[in-house]
């Protein structure tokens, strides 16, 4: 085991690493909208001493993988260590003037990636700007392992008491695995944390593959898929891809989809359409993998549907398929990853509406079992009225901490919301701190009129793009901006975007700009042919070609994801415009969007730099200084023309 530490000095500018494919809804700093930091997130703890307890015993060397090098450079004011303990590498990171509280992060699914690494919490910047220090690990392995997610972090704050004592307070976090790992967490490791912060968490491992089997299950009902042939046919990925999917192209077979798994998942509720859509692809990989192991099952499942299926609970039970599961590999699955419900600490969850890699219900299930362990009053529940998975604004989440820290400190139970009814239509209202495309908030922001819908066909290499990550680019005078609100996925070479115009974001769409599509493949940015922003109309036709082994149409730019704050740690307002200078010449435009964009959200901003190519003086190598309404604002970072760039915290000037 190794441990390094160095020193970050430099302006207020805060840099952190982000890749281009992350959506930029997770970095984070501040309070509420407008609301300077919390003052008691800042103010130093004292606490009565506690014992240490015993060491946790975790995995000695990485399981199947590699671990990626931890190592990373400190925010100014703080000091980072990285290293290893046994299996999993770590990073922590201590401000200068720390309070006493720790902050343990745990990261979502890695997707069986052959590299496990470390992944800093999005609140990493309010963390320490409040004086809260953070730790986060790799994991042994990148495979579902919310109990072994646990144990790792709880041997993490093991090192951190080791290097610098026992934390006054200390709280868990942790999104989608790493928020069912911070449920389990908080059964746990009571003599370790004092409340948590659960994101978009699932409700154990049981209950994760259920929803994936029921996706299955529901789609082979609506295609009239029967049990003879289910099994004479045991290979489920060529059942979807030759029965099922055909099947649900003809539009009211996928209506009954979508109805059928609504209902099973809690019923209508906010952005539940866009969000099974956006997910739909990944849900049927999903699917092939755990029904064909049979760790997704129903053999001995009653269903119980609503009216609002469209189906009766005996027809569906009746035509479903059944599937028996295989007993060692569930429990090879499950062992140490279940939840109980035997919460030890005040724990918070939030959930988006429109979460389909992690649906609402999981927060009914996770209700249903606290309560049934006597622990009702240890659990707040709160829903966001959004549609990805996890997709979260930085306000959201650092509400979320300050109130399980006030909370905990100073026995003020938050508020929350029963999730656990029949009608969902509502949830999320009172916790919906920014306005998302598609609700009336977001339709009635200034300049919502000026959107238009930018459509068309996807080719790749010469075949249809099929899933995909896609976004709308905008250039106008050389500069050029990302414009697009998040999607569904592209199907069969099909795709829609709505596209923001420059009265909503600065830089975006007006008569004349020209208009891109773009994709990320192998680790380079693609650019379609351009289309031109007509004077009239909200439609907007553009048939994208791309290739992997031809250049791209369009110059490269520096990627700058970025928020501001004034001199007391409030977010800027909605439509406050930032402009980036290389010396004199303004080589970059954006502005805080005023509702969530595909790559930021309402407490930030994202710019591209334009380069010397486009723009005579936007040099290379150059330094970037910004401009907030007209106003030099504290923060810079170099124009590297890369597609990947560290963020940027401004300080605007008084």
């Amino acid at each position: 085991m190794s441990v390094t530490s160095c020193r970050a000095h430099g302006p207020a500018a805060v840099i952190a690493i982000v890749a281009l494919g992350c959506v930029a809804l997770a970095t984070a700093c501040g309070g509420d909208t407008n609301k300077p930091p919390s003052a008691e997130a800042q103010a130093p703890l004292t606490a009565t001493p506690r014992a240490i307890p015993p060491p946790v015993v975790y995995q000695a060397e990485p399981q199947g993988i590699e671990l990626d090098d931890p190592s990373f450079d400190a925010l100014p004011g703080a000091t980072a260590e990285f290293g290893r303990i046994g299996g999993s590498a770590y990073q922590i990171e201590v401000p200068d003037d720390w309070n006493g509280r720790l902050v343990l992060y745990m990261h979502g699914f890695q997707g069986l990636a052959p590299k496990g690494h470390v992944e800093a919490p999005g609140l990493r910047t309010y963390l320490i700007r409040h004086g809260i220090a953070w730790g986060a690990a790799s994991f042994s392995s990148t495979a579902l392992i919310p109990g072994r997610a646990a144990d790792e972090t709880a041997a993490l704050w093991d090192r951190f008491v080791v290097a610098h004592g026992r934390p006054a307070r200390t709280y868990i976090t942790g999104e989608s695995m790493g928020g069912a790992a911070t449920e389990i967490a908080a059964e746990r490791y009571a003599d370790r944390y004092d409340g948590a912060l659960a994101l978009c968490g699932y409700a154990g491992q049981s209950a994760q593959s259920d929803i994936v089997g029921d996706f299955f299950f529901a789609g082979a009902y609506v295609a009239g898929l029967t049990q003879a042939e289910f099994d004479a046919t045991p290979d489920v990925a060529q059942l979807i891809g030759g029965r099922i999917l055909p099947a649900l192209t003809d539009p009211a077979k996928h209506k009954m989809l979508e109805d059928i798994l609504i209902d099973i998942t809690g019923g209508p509720r906010a952005f539940d359409r866009q969000g099974f859509r956006a997910e739909e692809a990944t849900n049927w990989q999903r699917a092939a993998i755990l029904v064909s192991a049979r760790l997704s099952y129903n053999d001995a499942r009653t269903y119980q549907l609503r009216a609002s299926s469209g189906v009766s609970s005996g027809d569906f039970n009746r035509g479903v398929i059944r599937v028996a599961p295989d007993t060692a590999r569930v429990k090879a699955f499950t062992v140490g990853n279940e939840i109980t419900g035997d919460l030890q600490m005040p724990v918070l969850t939030l959930h988006t509406t429109g979460d389909w890699q992690v649906p609402i219900d999981e927060e009914q299930l996770l209700r249903r079992k606290v309560d049934a362990a006597g622990k009702g009053d240890m659990l707040v529940q709160r829903a966001v009225q959004a549609s990805p998975h996890c997709g979260f604004t930085d306000s959201e989440w650092e509400r979320g901490l300050e109130d399980v820290m006030a909370w905990v400190e100073k026995g003020t139970k938050p508020a929350g919301e029963n999730l656990l009814v029949d009608d969902l239509s509502s949830a999320g209202t009172q916790y919906t701190l920014a306005p998302r495309l598609g609700s009336v908030a977001a339709d009635a922001v200034a300049g919502a009129s000026d959107r238009i819908i930018v459509s068309g066909t996807v080719m790749l290499d010469g075949k249809p793009l099929d899933g995909g990550f896609l976004w709308i680019e905008v250039e106008r005078d050389g500069l050029r901006a990302t414009c697009s609100f998040p999607g569904e996925s592209v199907e069969v070479g099909r795709y829609a975007r709505t596209v923001a115009g420059d009265e909503e974001v600065r830089g975006c769409g007006r008569p004349g700009s020209r208009v891109y599509v773009v994709t990320y493949r192998d680790s380079k940015v693609l650019y379609s042919q351009a289309a031109v922003w007509q004077a009239s109309g909200r439609t907007l036709q553009l048939d994208a070609v791309f290739t992997t082994t031809g250049g791209s149409t369009s110059p490269a730019g520096t990627r700058v994801l970025g928020r501001v704050l004034d001199g007391e740690g409030a977010h800027a307002s909605p439509g406050a415009v930032i402009e980036g200078y290389v010396g004199d010449t303004r080589c970059g435009v954006a502005s805080i969007a005023r509702a969530v964009m595909m790559f930021g959200d309402t407490d930030g901003f994202t710019m591209i730099v334009a380069g010397p190519d486009t723009v005579p003086g936007c040099a290379t190598g150059a330094t970037i200084d910004f401009r907030v309404s007209g106003q030099p604002a504290t923060g810079t970072t170099v124009n590297t023309l890369r597609a990947r760039n560290p963020p940027v915290t401004l300080i605007a000037a008084p």
